[in-house]
């Protein structure tokens, strides 16, 4: 195949040009409907060095002999216009983000953006040049991702964008982690304290449900000091500072080993201090105790609508009448525990009627059709505190068996060396 762009004989899909230009042109090519198939080239097109004066007769052999002529008109050069941008975010790993936004310039490349200094852990995203919708100039940004730390309030990185038409264009781009514009930010020097109940899978799994302890809203977090009542037979352990996405540090203080205790509705107190704070702030924090209600565990069978399409199926476990609200909802297939992914599991609410609340609670799995028709057991298992000394209760459900199995499981409880009096 002949290319017809070119004086010489070149293979069509060859990506040089045909002439030589040493500075930017637009290039206009004729219409593409009179290019014979298989020579195509777009209908316009601009770049440096694609054709030497204001118009060239384009000839090439083969399949290709009609000639065309290809308008070039020479465009100046446009310096870029940078501005900063502090984005409102924080991901989950504690990284936040800014950026420069590169606006109004010509020709697209080559243009290049980097940042100063250097930072750990930081990483730079520099997206393409777009052309704006009307006229000819070009818009690019780029990214920075960096860790919190390496980027605190009150401090700026600087922005180096580089283009043909200017050597550098440094710009300051401030280290502001603001908070997102759907929430309102506290003010970071009214320190508070709340306290925070043992998690549920840590009370009905291990029996070594912790405590925690937060002091929230500091400039500077450096000071910070707890202290528990009951004190318990394990010392609490502080943890490492965070920043918040309104900008203001955290600490917490975590007492382990209190499963029997809060169970049973001991009331724990939690102090702490800070230079921040005129005096000492002090929470309290117990296990509500009321009636109680052992769960209701009914596993449904796919519906015949999902079946007939063969692809993946639900099931549907219904656990209801328990009190109080809090429980744990798990899926097993055979043996094998499967993995939070693989199910959706609603909150619990409340139930309507008089008396007593009692709650209730909705887990659906997925699982694939084939797996379902082949006769693979499927299980709910069901924690909650009124289950006895086991905390868990387990329905089982395969299509061979039809009808649902109930029993009572057990778990390896992990020995723990101390708890809280």
């Amino acid at each position: 195949r002949r290319s017809p762009f070119s004086s010489r004989v070149t293979p069509c899909t060859a990506k040089r040009p045909w002439c030589r230009l040493t500075s930017w042109a637009a290039l206009s090519w004729p219409v593409p409907s009179l290019w014979p198939s298989p020579c195509k080239f777009p209908p316009a097109h601009r770049g440096i060095g694609l054709c030497a004066g204001p118009a060239r007769l384009c000839r090439g052999p083969g399949p290709c002999p009609r000639p065309h002529r290809a308008s070039c008109v020479a465009e100046s050069k446009t310096s870029p216009s940078v501005f900063p941008l502090s984005l409102r975010s924080r991901d989950e790993a504690g990284h936040v983000v800014i950026a420069c936004l590169v606006q109004g310039f010509f020709p697209p490349e080559p243009v290049n953006v980097t940042w100063s200094p250097g930072k750990e852990g930081a990483s730079v995203r520099n997206f393409p040049p777009v052309k704006a919708t009307a006229g000819s100039l070009y818009t690019m940004s780029s990214q920075l991702t960096l860790p919190a730390d390496q980027c605190p309030a009150g401090s700026s990185l600087q922005c180096h964008v580089q283009h043909v038409s200017d050597p550098s264009k440094p710009v300051s781009v401030p280290c502001e982690d603001l908070c997102p514009p759907h929430c309102q930010c506290p003010s970071c020097d009214q320190p508070h304290l709340s306290l925070h109940p043992p998690a549920l899978e840590d009370l009905l799994v291990t029996s070594n449900g912790s405590l925690t302890c937060t002091l929230s809203g500091l400039k500077d977090p450096r000071g910070a000091s707890f202290s528990w009542t009951p004190s318990g037979g394990k010392d609490a352990v502080q943890k490492a500072p965070k920043r918040d996405a309104c900008g203001c540090y955290s600490v917490s203080s975590v007492l382990p080993g209190c499963a029997a205790p809060w169970n049973s509705g001991v009331t724990f107190s939690c102090t702490a201090t800070h230079p921040e704070s005129k005096s000492p702030i002090t929470g309290n924090i117990s296990k509500l105790l009321g009636n109680t209600f052992r769960p209701q565990v009914h596993l449904l069978p796919p519906p015949s609508e999902e079946l007939a399409l063969n692809e993946l199926v639900s099931l549907t476990c219904l656990v209801r009448g328990f009190s109080p609200k809090d429980v744990l909802v798990r899926w097993l297939q055979g043996t094998q525990e499967l993995p939070p992914e693989k199910y959706t599991t609603w909150k619990s609410l409340k139930e309507p009627g008089r008396g007593s609340p009692t709650f209730a609670v909705t887990s659906v799995l997925r699982v694939d059709a084939e797996a379902w028709k082949q006769g693979d057991k499927f299980s709910c298992v069901v924690g909650h505190e009124t289950l006895g000394p086991k905390n868990f209760t387990e329905k089982t459900i395969d299509r061979l068996a039809g009808k649902p199995t109930h029993v009572n499981v057990s778990v390896v409880v992990a020995e723990v060396d101390g708890v809280c009096y």
